[in-house]
């Protein structure tokens, strides 16, 4: 039985646990986004230093003027395939380990759209510009579904009936819509130094549905007094707040360019409801609850840099290479600081045809959360936090339409392993609970002992995603 008391513990640790992204293993932080323009995308998203695309100078203000232009524009499109694969550990009647095995498997696809702009004018040795620019974040979209079937075996081609059916629905993506504003002095050909300031405004909806639902076939099962109690939890979320970037960017010579940013912590306003409703059944109530939610949800301070490198070579080519250091710290203290990688290349084959290779390496933290109590006999919340690798290899090319009018195109495929606890207990699947029987009514077996998994016994899960970018760019 959900206490009242539990089920507000439940809410308040959802702060925490539902923000989703692409999977439904908790990120916290969202899934982060790389380079929004599909040139720097398809170069492993390296591009502290970019002269080449309207929209570099989203991941670098003082890209704005390093580009020399006096107009630019940029759209983008981008599609992620999301494919998340969850396996249980399997033992044999000796508790021996035998392998995973597969429980539940799920393909989604979702898309994101970007657009900036900006302008600039040159006098004597100096340029000023002003950019502006509306793009994602970080993603919390994510789907889910879990069929629950009995152990019945599968003689005769026969298959285990469908007990319940679990989904996860969650939706939203933190945005932002900034402005930006950069100058720069030109010492000489191929030597400028680049000064930028970016101001953003972020707001995100977000809303998360879960649900248990039992089928017909098993409360068909069931005696006419037996309830089995359906489950669902919806909460709905708002981020609001500002967040504020500085960047350098400097052309050192013909062969060389540097850029660096610092995107200082930043914190976020969450307000939002949380509902959570169970079915009463036997001799237990009905539980429903609704809590107000409001805290503050904090982003880490980030700070990057990154080198190009424009070889004397018959072929136009161009080396990226970025490092940028992530602030977990800031956000929770029991988190470290990680360390990314990004690096791409373009190569122009005769000169006309652009191929563009590159990768990453991002670290991210999954958190889990659950009640606890502290020497003074106060209820707290216990974290554990999970540090995952996501590295990401990407490729791409683009077509000149028309005269300073280009089309770029970005494909990217990231994978990740990871264990994490199960989703939905299997305790909740268990008649007995439900009819006060000593044997089961919806399994065959009598001998399982139906019971939550924890740390001792986790999910195995792998995920990959393919990522599809496409841009438009006009600048003149």
């Amino acid at each position: 039985m959900l206490s009242n008391k539990s089920l507000i513990i439940l809410a308040l640790l959802l702060l925490v646990t539902t923000l989703s992204a692409f999977s439904i293993t908790d990120t916290h932080f969202g899934y982060r986004y790389g380079a929004l323009d599909a040139r720097g995308f398809a170069m492993g998203s390296a591009g502290m230093y970019n002269n080449m695309r309207p929209a570099g100078f989203v991941l670098n203000p003082a890209n704005l003027t390093a580009m020399q232009k006096t107009l630019g524009l940029n759209v983008n499109t981008m599609i992620n395939r999301a494919e998340d694969t969850r396996m249980l550990p399997l033992y044999n009647s000796f508790d021996n380990y035998i392998d995973d095995a597969v429980y539940a498997s799920n393909i989604n696809a979702f898309t994101d759209f970007s657009g900036a702009g900006f302008g600039s004018y040159a006098f004597a040795n100096f340029r000023v510009g002003l950019g502006a620019y509306h793009a994602p974040y970080a993603s919390f979209n994510g789907n889910y579904r879990e069929e629950i079937r009995n152990n019945r075996n599968t003689d005769n081609d026969g298959y285990p009936e469908k007990l319940a059916q679990n989904d996860i629905e969650n939706e939203g993506a933190l945005l932002k819509t900034g402005l930006a504003l950069a100058v720069a002095y030109e010492y000489a050909d191929y030597w400028n130094a680049n000064l930028g300031f970016d101001f953003a405004l972020m707001n995100a909806d977000i809303t998360q549905d879960t649900n248990i639902r039992w089928t017909d076939w098993s409360r068909q099962q069931m005696a006419a007094d037996v309830v089995l109690p359906d489950y669902q939890h919806l909460s709905k979320w708002e981020l609001e707040g500002q967040q504020m970037k500085i960047g350098a960017a400097f052309r050192l010579g013909p062969r060389f360019g540097l850029g660096m940013t610092y995107t200082p912590q930043t914190t976020l306003d969450l307000s939002g409801t949380d509902y959570t409703f169970r079915d009463a059944y036997r001799n237990t109530p009905l539980d429903s609850t609704f809590v107000v939610l409001a805290k503050d949800h904090d982003l880490p301070s980030e700070m990057r840099l990154g080198f190009s490198y424009f070889p004397r070579n018959v072929m136009n080519t161009i080396f990226n290479v970025d490092v940028e250091m992530v602030n977990y710290s800031d956000s929770m203290d029991f988190l470290d600081d990680v360390y990314n990688f990004y690096a791409g290349v373009e190569h122009h084959i005769v000169n006309r045809i652009p191929l563009r290779l590159g990768f990453q390496a991002v670290n991210s933290y999954f958190l889990d959360s659950k009640p606890g109590i502290n020497a003074a006999g106060d209820d707290i919340i216990l974290y554990t936090a999970n540090k995952v690798l996501t590295p990401m290899i990407t490729g791409g090319s683009s077509v000149k339409l028309i005269k300073n009018v280009v089309l770029d195109l970005g494909f990217g495929y990231a994978w990740r392993e990871y264990e994490a606890l199960d989703l939905f207990g299997d305790a909740y699947y268990n008649d007995k609970n439900y009819t006060g029987s000593s044997s089961y009514v919806l399994w065959p077996n009598q001998y399982i002992n139906l019971q939550n998994r924890g740390w001792e016994n986790p999910d195995k899960v792998t995920e990959s995603f393919i990522t599809l970018n496409a841009g438009l760019s006009f600048s003149w």
